[in-house]
Order: structure tokens, then sequence, then C-alpha cells
């Protein structure tokens, strides 16, 4: 059976465990939403717990990870799939922290970034790019209903602090392999959503997703996605 890691999380406290599979990666905490660091399996007994913190003291007093059997109630850590390729019938969008940087749709454009005047495409401005920066990329998740086509969710993934934006110059699909984790969008980000659904879709394409509405009316900071709102 597969092995699971046990981890407190320094944030909150919350006894959390994460199957091995999940070794090295990030993952917010289901509890506090705090970015969590799965400790590696380099051998049978691990040593430490790895996460991040700004509470030093709840560092300091957090148990070692034990590795214990699947056949035990536990409540797990999130498994997240992160996306590899873009979805071409999604829309998506990146932010840094407080403004829309650049946009995609499946019109054979690629990714368009800001400029001055507007948005021009990111492979014949690779220049304009920025090297550095902290950078979110939002996945509209949409599908095609009875009634036309439906925004169903909201995704959001952090991306790399370093080049992941002058992947945009490449190809449609080379913003993907920048994605490190799960994301979530501030304030001012989910704003910057709201008017970027208003400048690219009919009012009925968004407004009638209760979750998405409350998502991007909502102050919490920790979720990834709209789904999460509801519990799914």
């Amino acid at each position: 059976m597969a092995n699971l890691i046990r981890i407190v999380c320094p944030g909150c406290g919350v006894t959390i465990k994460a199957k091995e599979k999940l070794a090295g990666k990030t993952r917010n905490c289901p509890k506090c939403g705090g970015k969590i660091v799965v400790p590696k399996l380099e051998t049978e007994s691990v040593e430490a717990v790895t996460a991040e913190t700004t509470d030093a003291k709840a560092t300091e007093s957090a148990p070692e990870v034990e590795i214990i059997h699947a056949n035990q109630a536990e409540t797990y850590l999130p498994t997240v799939d992160l996306p590899e390729r873009l979805n071409r019938q999604h829309r998506y969008l990146i932010c840094d922290a407080n403004r829309l940087l650049a946009t995609w749709r499946d019109n054979g454009r690629g990714w368009l970034v800001k400029g001055v005047s507007g948005f021009i495409a990111a492979k014949r401005n690779a220049e304009s790019l920025p090297p550095y920066g902290q950078f979110t990329l939002i996945e509209l998740e949409l599908e095609l209903t009875d009634d036309g086509l439906r925004l169903a969710a909201i995704n959001s993934y952090k991306l790399a602090s370093r080049f992941a934006m002058t992947k945009l110059a490449l190809g449609d699909n080379d913003i993907m392999s920048a994605i490190e984790a799960p994301g979530s969008l501030n304030r001012e980000q989910k704003d910057a959503v709201r008017l970027a659904l208003k400048d690219q879709f009919m009012r009925e394409v968004w407004g009638d997703s209760a979750e998405v509405v409350e998502y991007l009316s909502n102050a919490d900071y920790h979720s990834a996605s709209s789904r999460e709102m509801k519990g799914e």
C-alpha cells in the first residue's frame, strides 16, 4: 500500500496527510490556505518537515514527518493536477500583483500583452516582456450549454518568478511549463479579472454563474479556483 506523509501545518497547526507522489511539491493547506512544501522521501525515515511560513515559532515547534499506511482514516492534502497545455475552449489571463498583463484565446493570434495603446502580440514584442516578477495565470473555464457559452469556473496558477513571461513569445503552450503550483487571487487581481470579463464577454456568459460572482466578490485570497467556494 502507498505511504502517506503526515505534516503539521506550521501556520495553523492542523495535521495533514499527503500522498507520496506529492513529495517535493507545494500545496495549499486546506484549512488556512498557507503554502506547504511536501518533503521529498529520500529514505524510509523522513527527518523533518519542510514548510513555508512567516510564523517562526510555529516552524520551530512543527513535529517530524511520519510515514503511515493508507488504511488509516485521514484527511488528505488535496492532489491537484496542474495543466500542461492550454484548453482551446477556455480563455486565459496573466496578472501581476494588481493588474492584467496578458490574454490568450484560440484565434490564431497567440498571447497578447498589454502595451501603451492596447494589447499587442507577444511574439513581436519579446523585448518588452518582463523577465522577473510575481505572476498568476488565470484560466477562464468555459463550457457550451443549451443556453450558449457559459463561464463554469475560474482557476488560478502561480507562475515561476524568473522568465515566465518571456515564454509568451515562444509559443502558446510554453507558459504552462512555468506553472509551479495552484495560485490565488488578491482583491486587485479579482478586480482585473472582473473588468476582463466585462470586456470580453456578454454579461449572460458569466453573470449567472453564482460561484464565479461570489469568488470575484469575496475577500478570500486562499482559493485557487471558484469551484473551491462551493466545496468541489
